[in-house]
């Protein structure tokens, strides 16, 4: 029976278990949210014993040699010694520098760092509340810009929204390292770019659309965002954006439109790469669409906003 230890605590486990699993019923104070691998609250440190492969899927190389691993991810196998992330030292402190609603459910909040963070546009990363309560958000600003960026959907009754809309100005909090496969590559500067976003999942592809501006993307970039709101929540800012940039075509569509527009999606050429980001009834929804106007799976892009589910 394989043993677990985190601090001077011992958790024997079944073979095969879930780390996760395991850690919580022993009463651990371990955040979790997906489940699935992707939001990496659930981040834990192995002191001694091999984490499986699949356990460090997603993570940099700097965490991998470091033992981090997904606890949620990974099957105990083997004794291991453990170590809970703690985010006053594991994480970057950043201070909130501004926090306002934009909609009666986005909100912006911009943070100063401590010291500057590596990451491209796109990428997300785990914002830590404290050592309990942390949620994976997506950057929704460029490595130049003054504050670190992001839009926070905002939940009924969800304890990390509760919460946040409490903090003020001054307040600190903790950010993870950037991770993720959603950020613009060099070698897309001949490839037309179709972005396509709901919700807040417009976040991180405004900011792939500007970093692929800034960089020299010749090529088309067709950027479509179907919103709940009367309007694009950022519709301003991005009108203003492509009036200065002619390859940048937007549609700002209420998502009522959704389903009529799917029937009319059509490609710039056979090379484009999509980039699909928002919750996962909608990324699921892009799917045969995205397929059955001649795009292969190899190019297309998405990461769905995972909630958690009790």
């Amino acid at each position: 029976m394989p043993e677990l230890q985190v601090g001077a605590v011992k958790i024997h486990t079944a073979a095969g278990e879930n780390m996760l699993d395991a850690l919580l019923a022993a009463g651990q104070k371990i955040p979790w949210s997906c489940r699935a691998g992707h939001c990496q609250t659930c981040i834990v440190q192995a002191l001694s014993g091999q984490p499986p492969p699949q356990a460090e899927v997603g993570l940099s190389s700097d965490q991998r040699q470091a033992g981090w691993l997904l606890a949620c991810q990974c099957p105990v196998q083997q004794d291991m010694q453990l170590k809970l992330h703690d985010p006053a030292v594991d994480g970057i402190a950043a201070r909130i520098v501004e926090l306002h609603p934009v909609t009666d459910q986005i909100l912006v909040l911009c943070l100063k760092p401590e010291r500057p963070m590596r990451f491209q546009p796109g990428q997300h990363v785990v914002l830590w509340l404290d050592s309990e309560l942390a949620r994976p958000y997506s950057i929704a600003s460029q490595p130049g810009d003054p504050l670190l960026t992001f839009h926070l959907r905002l939940h009924q009754n969800g304890a990390f929204s509760d919460r946040i809309q409490r903090l003020a100005a001054g307040h600190i909090v903790y950010l993870g390292a950037a991770g993720g496969h959603m950020h613009y590559d060099p070698d897309w500067q001949d490839k037309p770019l179709l972005l396509l976003a709901a919700g807040t999942g417009l976040a991180p592809l405004q900011a792939i659309a500007r970093h692929a501006l800034e960089s020299g993307h010749q090529a088309p970039i067709e950027l479509r965002h179907w919103h709940d709101e009367p309007v694009c929540y950022l519709q301003q800012p991005l009108q203003e954006l492509a009036a200065s940039h002619p390859q940048l075509t937007l549609r700002l569509q209420p998502r009522t439109e959704l389903a009529a527009d799917l029937t009319q999606l059509r490609l710039a050429s056979r090379s484009t790469l999509a980039l699909v980001c928002g919750p996962p009834t909608f990324v699921e929804q892009l799917r045969k669409p995205l397929y059955m106007a001649g795009l292969p799976g190899r190019q297309i892009i998405d990461e769905a906003f995972l909630s958690r589910r009790a």
